[in-house]
């Protein structure tokens, strides 16, 4: 069990590095506040499927697929929607809308599902290929030609899209000089000549949903790739039944402004009627989203409250009727199956910006919003349009979450921290952000030092402004019982809609102001400020971590103000057990009162910088704060079966307890030894220890003896005891005293070519080994024995760790002289060749 545990605590450490690794960078605000990161935590469509290439016939010669018997091609109504701001493949998010441990299918399309899931589902034509019966083969014992696809039968409209490997990035590309646009056409054109050395692929993929199927194929001819999309779905005003082929159900289609009356929609109809736009929307084709009754009455009375100013409380921004209704109109069909979460539409008010977002519920259903306004009734189709009904009002997107922040009389403060901070820069214009923003009441509740402190700008204040955004749009509607977001640090926040409707942030924090939309996301207004434990001082963080001794240390060298002043740093902060240690005891006794060699000793401990562990490789040397004196980290492997998974980590030979604990800008590690800086090298420790006389002897005038004293080697040297000199054979001992060339080869033996600590050694595993090079080309099989015994070759380690500034000395029981060289036993590992 315990090994079990080591390796997925490995694995998690590794995945979590990998998941989160985006938002770590060297720089402590410019580049590590990432937010236009977005990371997936949406699960996949549950009703999309992917298709492979072989349950499809082949596109035909001009890549189109060929017109099925019987099947018109028929052309699709609906204007081609405009082109979204990302992939629209791609759905980001963050929201888990449900209850606590209650999630949304975790299982992609093609997986078995959850219990309730019914294999029945794949029958009747349902998949492509398929013609009923479990995994589309027509069952074991039905017929392979049962059924034929739907997108195959009457009813079914093509689309039919083609673009080359660049026209993706078209929209990206700012022209201003005609010359300019000229040269980088040529350009362009000439990047296009074919490379006829390369080969030609083809790759396809399929994929449908309720009432859409879709292959994707791209070309690579020869250097030249181009992609074709062939689509298809039911022809405008026709409808999907199941168990059917095509799409056989007709609606019986009516005006825009009769679809809307049908939806009970008398207060928005009324709007219509008084602003004079009933011809506009009787003359053109228009996709509305028409608020409830309910929705449009408690925002009258709220502009009302509000002496008819807009939600930011500004009246040059005062909405009129005609601008509401306009708000919630856009040109063209928008069937919003076509449309993904982030996705940006454009209305008739102004073109201002409609957000669409798209959240999983806790049904495995989905709920889709506009300007995070809930759509309940979608895709009404009408003769000249499409409606949907929404239980909001879509408040049109004017302004950015920058521009907003910077106008809003409650956030005067939030603006002064952003300014100081210089943070406005990281929010992108084309972003997508959710900021939980603190009122100036908010502010209010801090004690006045800490206040001013987040006000000029301290380096705390970049962690707490951090915890409060999101790099993907959180709308209140999403928020559903208990739900979870991760925020641009990859750190979890809750969210909760209460019994009496009230929306709380992390239990501390309530949402006093909801969705004010912007055209790069959207603000809660919240009044209180969540300082995490990410955002707290390094004092205060080793408190929290019970790392008090460390703590009284520093206090004692009145040190406490310089540590928490200490911006971009990394702790390597010893346990409270490490002080323990009777050599560490007398050193802390000797230098007792002398608070400069004490301030010399804690910033021993702290680097220049953040180093995640995400970020640490084998044998490094680290420049720390104390006169850029050196530590020494190296990675091991204890796993004998997982020797390619780094599970230990060591700091000077102190093995690294706790990992990456934030602290106000910077990262704290708990080791479990005080860290000491070594200040000799291997060979002036072996000639000053008594317990070598026979060994420095030994060494005088060999080749090892230069070895052993230079500073850019990193080694691990096995000394012997006199006493374990004086067991071995007398003739042999004379041997090693006046042979130095024998007595070179022998000490090369005693050389491991790494830093080998002894919490690196991992316990001995029947059947696996690992062995470690030495300076004699040789190998020596290690191990741990029992709970402390290391044994490397045939010696026992008596003393372990003696660092010096050029490597580690361990004591050993046994000479270990060479050995006739052999091939590695099956199985063997090298610890050293990570």
């Amino acid at each position: 069990m315990l090994r079990k545990a080591l390796i997925l605590g490995a694995l998690v450490t590794y995945i979590s590095c990998q998941r989160f690794n985006e938002f770590h960078f060297a720089d402590p605000f410019a580049e590590s506040w990432n937010w236009h990161s977005r990371h997936n935590l949406f699960p996949q469509e549950r009703d999309i499927e992917e298709v492979t290439e072989r349950d499809r016939e082949p596109l035909g010669p001009n890549y189109e697929d060929p017109i099925q018997s019987g099947t018109d091609e028929k052309p699709i109504l609906q204007p081609k929607p405009q082109k979204p701001s990302y992939n629209p493949s791609v759905i980001p998010g963050g929201v888990v809308d449900v209850e606590a441990g209650v999630g949304p299918s975790p299982f992609p399309s093609g997986f078995p599902a959850p219990p309730e899931f019914s294999f029945s589902s794949f029958g009747g034509g349902q998949y492509p290929g398929g013609g009923g019966g479990l995994l589309g083969l027509g069952g074991f014992f039905g017929s392979l030609s049962e059924a034929k696809p739907w997108w195959k039968g009457p009813n079914v409209c093509i689309e039919r899209e083609e673009s080359a490997d660049d026209d993706d990035d078209e929209d990206d590309v700012v022209v201003e000089d005609p010359l300019e646009s000229k040269k980088n056409e040529t350009e362009t054109q000439t990047e296009k000549v074919p490379n006829f050395f390369s080969t030609a692929i083809s790759l396809s993929n399929c994929r449908q949903s309720a009432n859409k199927y879709e292959c994707v194929t791209k070309i690579n001819n020869h250097g030249v790739v181009k992609t074709f999309t062939v689509r298809y779905k039911c022809c405008y005003g026709f409808l999907r039944t199941k168990g059917t082929s095509g799409c056989e159900k007709q609606l019986e289609l009516k005006p825009l402004l009769d679809t809307i009356n049908d939806l009970d929609a008398k207060v928005f109809r009324s709007l219509i009627q008084t602003t004079g736009l009933e011809d506009t929307f009787k003359d053109g084709n228009y996709t509305v989203f028409v608020p409830t009754d309910t929705a449009l009455n408690e925002f009258n009375e709220k502009m009302l409250e509000l002496n008819n100013v807009d939600l930011r409380g500004d009246a040059k921004n005062a909405l009129s009727n005609n601008d509401l209704v306009l708000s919630h109109a856009v040109a063209g069909f928008i069937d919003l199956t076509d449309y993904a979460n982030e996705d940006i539409i454009y209305s008739e008010n102004k073109n201002s910006s409609i957000r669409i977002n798209t959240y999983p519920t806790q049904n495995y259903e989905k709920m889709v919003t506009v300007n995070c306004a809930r759509i309940t009734k979608p895709n009404n189709l009408a003769s000249n349009g499409i409606a949907h009904l929404i239980e909001g009002v879509a408040v049109p997107a004017t302004q950015s979450i920058q521009d907003i922040i910077k106008e809003h009389k409650k956030l005067s403060n939030l603006r002064q921290v952003l300014d100081s901070t210089d943070s406005f820069k990281n929010l992108r214009d084309n972003g997508h952000y959710t900021i939980f923003a603190p009122t100036d009441e908010a502010f209010d509740k801090l004690t006045p030092a800490v206040k001013q402190k987040l006000l000029r700008g301290d380096s705390c204040a970049v962690s707490i402004l951090k915890h409060h955004v999101t790099a993907h749009t959180v709308c209140s509607a999403a928020i559903n019982g208990n739900v979870t977001t991760h925020n641009i640090e990859g750190e979890i926040l809750n969210l909760e809609r209460t019994s009496d409707d009230q929306l709380i942030l992390e239990e501390k924090a309530k949402i006093t102001e909801a969705d004010v939309i912007a055209t790069n996301g959207v603000i809660h207004l919240i009044d209180t400020i969540l300082i995490p434990d990410s955002a707290l001082h390094i004092n205060a963080a080793l408190k929290n971590e019970n790392l008090t001794k460390f703590n009284d240390l520093i206090e004692q060298a009145g040190f406490t103000e310089d540590i928490d002043n200490l911006n971009n740093a990394t702790v390597f902060a010893p346990s409270n057990e490490a002080f323990e240690d009777p050599k560490v005891a007398k050193l802390l006794d000797e230098i007792k009162g002398d608070r400069e060699k004490l301030r010399d000793l804690i910033l021993y401990h702290t680097l220049p910088g953040q180093l995640q562990s995400c970020d640490m490789n084998n044998n490094a040397v680290l420049k720390t704060n104390d006169h850029d004196k050196e530590l020494r980290l190296n990675l091991y492997s204890t796993l004998p079966l997982f020797t390619n998974v780094i599970n230990r980590a060591t700091i000077n030979c102190a093995r690294i307890t706790g990992f990456d604990e934030k602290a106000c800008g910077s990262v704290i590690h708990e080791v479990d030894k005080v860290l000491l800086p070594p200040s000799q090298n291997i060979l002036d420790l072996i000639r000053d220890d008594p317990k070598y006389t026979t060994l420095s002897s030994i060494i005088k005038d060999t080749e090892v003896e230069k070895i052993l004293q230079e500073n850019n080697r990193s080694v691990t040297f096995l000394a012997p005891t006199d006493e374990t000199f004086a067991a071995i054979d007398e003739a042999d001992l004379k041997t090693l005293k006046e042979d130095k060339e024998k007595a070179n080869a022998v000490l090369k033996n005693h050389i491991l070519t790494e830093v080998l600590c002894c919490s690196g050694v991992g316990p001995q595993s029947w059947g696996f080994s690992t062995l470690v090079p030495t300076l004699s080309r040789q190998h020596h099989q290690v191990g741990r024995t029992g709970s402390h015994q290391i044994r490397i070759g045939r010696a026992v380690v008596t003393s372990c760790d003696n660092l010096a500034t050029n490597g580690v000395v361990h004591t050993v029981n046994k000479v270990l002289f060479p050995q006739r060289p052999t091939s590695p036993s099956f199985g063997g590992f090298f610890l050293f060749d990570i």
